[in-house]
This record gives structure tokens, sequence and C-alpha cells, in this order.
């Protein structure tokens, strides 16, 4: 048997319609598994938030009995209270920085803003250049093309 050809307007056309309705059943294969995942969704909600609450009731009432020790922990067969005190830093990166570039260098990060430089350089046979036309290193410039099949 022949491989089918597209090989006129006509027969390109069929394929755009047998395209479209590709996109139809995938939509619809789409919406069914949103339905789905909401579905499971709202089960799970149900079936956890009463867990939840049962879980902080009990901690609640480990908490309240955890003040009254004189030193803070309760430790059981079945379970112990753990106290943890960490740090949480408020931070200003524009004091620092200078602070930085001045006293400890090795802490201070640069990169390449690389979303500017590829808006400003100019491209000419693989090769990338700036504003005033030199060439710029470690920048080499490949072409890809890419199509894409759009359906009405």
């Amino acid at each position: 048997m022949d491989r089918f050809v597209i090989n006129d307007d006509s027969k390109a056309n069929w394929a755009f319609r047998k395209l479209a309705d590709i996109k139809q059943e995938k939509e619809k294969v789409n919406d069914q598994m949103a339905a789905y995942e909401k579905q499971n969704a709202v089960w799970f909600k149900q079936t956890m938030n009463p867990l939840i609450e049962k879980q902080e009731y009990f901690q609640g009432l480990i908490e309240e009995y955890r003040l009254t020790k004189p030193d803070g922990k309760v430790k059981t067969p079945a379970g112990q209270t753990v106290v943890r005190i960490g740090k949480r830093y408020e931070r200003d990166d524009k004091k620092i920085l200078p602070f930085l570039e001045k006293n400890h260098q090795e802490l201070v990060k640069k990169t390449v803003d690389w979303s500017g430089l590829k808006k400003s350089a100019q491209v000419k046979d693989g090769k990338a250049y700036d504003e005033n036309g030199e060439q710029i290193p470690g920048v080499k410039v490949a072409e890809h093309k890419t199509v894409s099949y759009r359906t009405n």
C-alpha cells in the first residue's frame, strides 16, 4: 500500500481538517482530565481537612502540656516534642553589596544580563557584535527553524 502524499491544496486542506479534528479530541480529553482532577481535589480536601483538624487538636493538647513542663519537653514511648530555634533574616541587598564589594569580594556574584545583551547585539555569520561593531566573545549564534501548524 502506498503512503498518502499531499501534492495539492485540496489534500493539504483535508490534512488541516484532520488536525482540527485531532485538536478538538485533545481538548475534550483535557477537559475530561480537568474535571477528573477537580473531582479528586474535592475528594482530597473533604478527606484531608478532618484529619488535619484532628491533628491540630491533639498537637494543641500536647503543646499545652509541654508548656507546663520545666524543661519544655515531652517524651513518651509514642512520641516526643522537638523544639528548634531558627533564625529568620531580613536583608537589604542594596546596602549589603557595597560592604561585600569592599570587604568580602569572594562573596559577590557577577552575572550577565543575557536578555539585555541579546536585545542590543547584532548578529552576522553566526557571531554576535555589540553596538560599536566589536565581536562579543563567548557567543555563537545558530539559526533554527520552527514550523507550527494552526487550524482555524
